[in-house]
This record gives structure tokens, sequence and C-alpha cells, in this order.
């Protein structure tokens, strides 16, 4: 397999990226990918309550739109839901239909084909329409562009207040996926493993923050989400705080779940193997250590 395509797979892979490279100033950039209420939360928390700079971190973050322009875990499941106009009473009746998709190779992208997949619906069979971010695919199902889409929490509880029902629930499907998860080169770890293990260490704190911190988080999300209502955010919270992951461990099975759709649209990701691009090392030292035993009380 050629370097070139491990990377597109690495890039195919994660709904949250985070993808930080050092300046020549000394700070490194982090990347989120999306305004949505689930995909870049933590993120926005670690930067927002100082928790970065308490490790020591000095991190500029920018918003790069998509997880395929954006290149630890937080989330290994989808929080996702195809939803769509009220006509579409079951998944069968989603053929033929219209769709509102992000750019292939995202988390949104790689969730609509799973769903499809799931439940028995060839890709091939609905009409993809690419217009991008989960406020724009909303937009384009409410504006009468296209019939349905793939949102997550904070997108369905507006989707259902203008109209829209859940037609799949992914969250009831139990699949595993690796949704949020924060990535760095092989480079960077190799070259600067004590920032790689201090940003590993933020991101368990500040989903510990979110987790305990209801209205300081709902806050955060607020200024990021660019003033969504409360009641979407306070359902996004307590949707985020039951998935977030404490210990930031990956799934492999939620990695192999990815590749195995990614053959879908290039047979060469057969070849590969989740084991490849997960480093455990940074997450093993936080667990022997006690770290996230001592942020919930349990030591």
């Amino acid at each position: 397999m050629t370097k070139r395509f491990i990377y597109v797979v690495i890039y195919g892979l994660f709904g949250f990226i985070l993808a930080f490279a050092r300046s020549a100033h000394a700070t490194s950039y982090f990347a989120y990918i999306s305004d949505s209420t689930n995909s870049s939360v933590i993120a926005w928390v670690a930067k927002e309550t100082g928790i970065f700079k308490k490790h020591g971190l000095e991190l500029d973050t920018i918003f790069i739109n998509g997880s395929v322009r954006g290149i630890q875990s937080q989330m290994n499941t989808l929080p996702y839901y195809i939803i769509g106009k009220a006509t579409i009473k079951s998944p069968e009746g989603l053929k033929g239909r219209s769709a509102a998709v992000h750019i292939p190779g995202t988390s949104a992208d790689f969730a609509m084909r799973l769903a499809l997949m799931k439940v028995g619906i060839p890709y091939n069979t609905i009409k993809a329409v690419t217009v991008g971010g989960a406020p724009a695919r909303l937009a384009a199902v409410t504006g009468g562009q296209t019939e349905f889409t793939v949102v997550t929490d904070g997108e369905r509880i507006q989707g259902e207040k203008l109209g829209l029902r859940v037609i799949i629930d992914m969250a009831k499907l139990n699949v595993p996926f690796q949704f949020n998860c924060t990535v760095a080169t092989r480079k960077k770890i190799r070259e600067n493993p004590d920032e790689v293990r201090r940003v590993v260490w933020a991101m368990a704190e500040s989903i510990h923050f979110f987790k305990t911190h209801k209205d300081a988080s709902v806050k955060i999300m607020q200024k990021y989400t660019r003033g969504l209502p409360r009641d979407v955010l306070e359902g996004a919270h307590a949707a985020n705080s039951e998935l977030l992951v404490e210990d930031t461990y990956p799934t492999l099975e939620g990695l192999k779940q990815t590749l195995e759709v990614q053959v879908l649209t290039d047979p060469r990701a057969s070849k590969a193997k989740a084991e490849d691009f997960v480093d455990l090392r940074f997450v093993d030292e936080m667990k022997k250590s006690g770290f996230v035993d001592k942020l919930y009380g349990r030591k």
C-alpha cells in the first residue's frame, strides 16, 4: 500500500481532528473541523477554560471545515441520525430520494453510507447532493432542496422542531465507530512526544469538565455554534455527556468498521489494518498514572 493511500485513509477515518503543527514561535496549531454541537466541543472546552494552558500548551485553534480537510479518542460510537421529510415513513422509503451529504471521507459521509448499508439500501440508489456541514445539510432539507440528511443531536432537535422526523437512529444500531478523536502525524509524535502527551491529558480533563460543568459548557457551545438556542444545546450536552469516553481510549472495532465502509469506494482499504493508525502509549501512561480516576474522585 502506498504512503499516499495510507494518508487518505487516515484523513477519512475521523470526525474530530486535532492537527497540531509547530510554528516558528513555539506555538502549535490545533484544527477543529466542525461548528456542530458534537464534533469539536472538547477542543472548545480545552481552549476556553484554560485547560490547554494548565497543561503547558500554547495552542492556537483554527477552524477547517470538514475532517478530510482538517487532518486520543473521545466518542466510540456514531451519534448520528438520518432525518427527513415526514412523508418518509421508513428506512426503505429513502431509496430514490435526494440526500444532503457532506464531502466524501468525513464522518458524516461515513455515517450516511454506513446507515444505508445497515438497512440494505445501496448508496447509488439515493440522489446524493454535497452541501457541506451539518447546518447547511439541515437547511437543505428544511428548505426543500433535498429530502433527507444525516445529523447529530443538535441538528436533530432543530429538525424535529421544523417538522422533520428521525428515520434511522444510528445509536440504536450499536455500531462501533471512531467518531471523535485527536490525530497527529507520526513525525509529530516522534519529535514532540511530551507535547502530544500533554494534549492527551488535557483532552481527558476537558471531557471531565464538560461532563461536570453543564452551564459553562453550554455557554462555550453557544459561542462556537453561533448562538444556537439553549434547549438545543442542552439536548446536545446530555447526549455528548453520555457518549464521551472518560479514559479517551479509541475503539479498534470502530476503526475496522470505518475501513470496511472505505472499501466500498476504494478496494485498497481492504489491505489496511486498524492497528496501524493507533498509538496507545500515551493513553496507557495516563491510565497507569491514575489521572482519570482522580478527576472523577475514584482515588
